[in-house]
């Protein structure tokens, strides 16, 4: 099969699965009338009439004409607010050139369209064009203006530390990073492999293992292991709690770090109290050292800025 026909498959398979999506939609909508909720998704500009739980749901596709979820739409509500202090539909963005943005295994939902508006690259793990955050050259430093990271570190090898501190090496001074991963409300951060060092997986009695060996040599064998759904390396290492993100996050060196925990009905992204894993904003200023200041809003006043201890 040609990779123009499987290109062109690949469309087809899409717009049939979003219209099935929105049959499924308008079934419910006949049964559930008072069930739903009419909103502009801000990565297409179109509008819709979906169930409230699907709005709701994280990783719901809930848009049936891009596909995209209240994570996806979080995301591009605030680049907005970062990039241009006010909230907008991407179709509305300006376009300049000038703005140098790098995704993580972005989704082709809003990478596309980001593309278009800016000089941005969605980069992959597994393929070209590649990022490695725990490998990055130095000619990456201080070169973009916003990067996109959405559910990857919980799949970066240790040290995490690491990861973070790479990231806010490739920011320009001002730029700003919109990140999410899967975190608990409550402990510490749970490492599944706390003496990760040497490691691979491998295939055993027809599962998947991780074989490791220990920087003092000991080998270990982990099964039951938990995968997400993508390409590359996509084994899950650990589960983040609030609180050890937040302080990551300020050890690398971000400031004006905001969880985005506001309803904006208006653009599909409804979030109830005590969510977790919400969407979060950081940025690298001037002076490192310098905290936000207590009780500040950002922005139009959506979501809740941390001053990290």
């Amino acid at each position: 099969m040609t990779a123009t026909l499987e290109k062109h498959l690949e469309i087809l398979r899409g717009r049939i699965s979003l219209w099935l999506l929105r049959l499924r939609f308008l079934r419910r909508r006949l049964l559930s009338p008072n069930d739903t909720c009419t909103f502009r998704c801000n990565i297409c500009g179109n509008w819709c009439t979906s169930p409230l739980s699907e709005v709701k749901g994280r990783e719901s596709r809930s848009c049936y004409h891009c596909g995209s979820n209240r994570r996806f739409r979080t995301i591009i509500l605030a680049l907005s607010e970062q990039l241009f202090n006010k909230v907008d539909i991407l179709p509305h963005f300006k376009e300049s050139k000038s703005i140098v943005g790098i995704g993580m295994s972005d989704t082709k939902i809003y990478a596309r369209p980001l593309r278009n508006k800016f000089s941005y690259t969605n980069t992959y793990y597994h393929k070209e064009p590649k990022l490695d955050v725990m490998a990055i050259s130095e000619d990456m430093y201080d070169t973009a203006d916003f990067v996109i990271s959405t559910d990857v570190f919980e799949h970066v090898p240790l040290p995490v530390g690491a990861a973070f501190s790479n990231l806010y090496k490739i920011l320009k001074v001002g730029g700003v990073c919109i990140f999410s991963v899967p975190y608990r409300m409550e402990g510490v951060t749970i490492e599944h492999f706390p003496e990760l060092f040497r490691y691979k997986l491998i295939e055993r009695k027809g599962a998947v293992v991780l074989a490791n060996t220990t920087r003092d040599g000991r080998d270990q064998l982990f099964d039951n292991l938990r995968f997400h759904g993508g390409g590359g390396a996509t084994l899950e290492m650990r589960v983040f709690s609030k609180s050890s993100l937040l302080s990551e996050i300020k050890k690398a060196g971000f400031r004006e770090v905001k969880l985005y925990d506001e309803c904006i009905p208006e653009y599909g992204v409804m979030i109830e109290d005590a969510t977790p894993s919400l969407v979060i904003s950081m940025r690298k200023t001037a002076d490192p050292s310098f905290p936000p200041e207590e009780g500040m809003d950002g922005g139009n006043g959506q979501g809740s800025i941390e001053e990290t201890q």
